[in-house]
């Protein structure tokens, strides 16, 4: 697959005075050069809630025109008989409260994350992504009771409904397609399917699955979108979401009341517990740079807490994994990572049973 990325995270929120630092986002008093190499990302992460669910998100702000290839992270070589539309999480600390995708810099944030996610699904799919103007842990919550009510917040949102609109009309085809998110980018996802496909059942039926991993996905979420939460491996126009931490954790801001969630391990969504055997590889990246840093086989387990709705692993005792300012055992930042050869190989499960129905 050919791609065009255009320059050389994840979004989680603050409840009260909780801090949590946004994956794949560099340190607020470090900015990032071309020439200065990889910095440890330390930044907090604004507040986030639960969605409002409202049916119109407004802005007054300009469009971006993404007839434009530079407002495009990817765009692939068609050679797939599905596509992903992929929306990366926080990367930006830009403290005008708006991510500037003019930037090499935060272009080049995106882009490294995308290796450490969004790669997941390019053994089965083309992976069509935009760049959009998302909320940065630099925003101003002064007025706001709710983070999904800001400007900053719905610009975003407006950009990743607006690129999705552009990429159904000029660039799917006709093709079968999944959605897929991470943090922030699953929030801005989540308003996407709430305002675009509770009517649209030609295109509920398009949509082999929907990857919103990293924040909560509630019934109420699902049932404004007009889809259901994944229950098994093969499940089709289903919604896949969990959010990960250890035993003792208390849990993070992303994980809400009413969250969904299913195992990446056994594709169960009871408290059935699987063994860390069952875990095909753990990759994991440099969120900064898009580096391969290695690749474990058995790494870690997985079981489901029914009461939070959390997904519980324990990690080995040696790990030297970076999951920032999170509060205890959030994991939050390898979502993607802890799990990586279960959900690739799930991508391809899924596209099959879709096209075997």
């Amino acid at each position: 697959m050919i791609k065009k990325l255009h320059s050389s995270i994840w979004f989680t929120a603050l409840v009260g005075i909780c801090v949590i630092l946004a994956c794949g986002c560099v340190n607020e008093d470090t900015p990032v050069t071309p020439d200065s190499g990889a910095v440890e990302p330390t930044v907090t992460e604004p507040p986030i809630v639960e969605p409002t669910g409202e049916e119109t998100l407004k802005t007054d702000v300009q469009p971006l025109d993404y007839t434009e290839d530079y407002n495009w992270l990817t765009i692939p070589s068609i050679d797939k008989s599905v596509d992903v539309f992929y929306v990366y999480p926080t990367v930006s600390s830009n403290t005008t409260g708006v991510m500037d995708i003019t930037s090499d810099d935060e272009r080049a944030l995106a882009g490294a994350t995308y290796q450490g996610q969004a790669t997941v699904f390019e053994q089965d799919a083309n992976v069509f992504a935009p760049y959009y103007r998302q909320m940065t842990t630099g925003v101003d919550l002064s007025g706001y009771d709710l983070a999904t009510d800001t400007p900053e917040f719905k610009q975003g949102a407006v950009d990743v409904q607006d690129a999705f609109e552009y990429y159904l009309d000029n660039l799917n085809r006709g093709r079968p397609f999944i959605i897929a998110g991470h943090s922030q980018g699953s929030m801005a996802l989540i308003e996407l399917i709430k305002n675009r496909f509770g009517d649209d059942e030609v295109l509920r039926n398009r949509m082999v699955a929907a990857y919103l991993i990293g924040y909560t996905v509630t019934d109420a979420d699902l049932e404004k979108a007009g889809l259901r939460a994944a229950e098994r491996a093969d499940d089709t126009g289903v919604v896949v979401t969990y959010n990960t931490q250890s035993p003792t954790s208390a849990g993070g801001a992303m994980l809400l009341d009413g969250a969904n969630c299913i195992n990446p391990l056994n594709w169960k969504t009871d408290d059935t517990y699987a063994p860390k055997s069952e875990n095909l590889g753990a990759v994991f990246y440099d969120d900064t740079t898009g580096e391969f840093l290695s690749e474990e086989l058995n790494y870690c387990d997985a079981q489901i807490n029914l009461t939070t709705g959390a997904l519980i692993t324990v990690l080995p005792e040696d790990n030297d994994l970076n999951f920032g300012n999170q509060p205890e055992g959030v994991y939050h930042r390898q979502d993607y990572g802890l799990y990586y050869r279960n959900l690739e190989q799930n991508v391809g499960d899924r596209i099959k049973a879709y096209f075997e129905q």
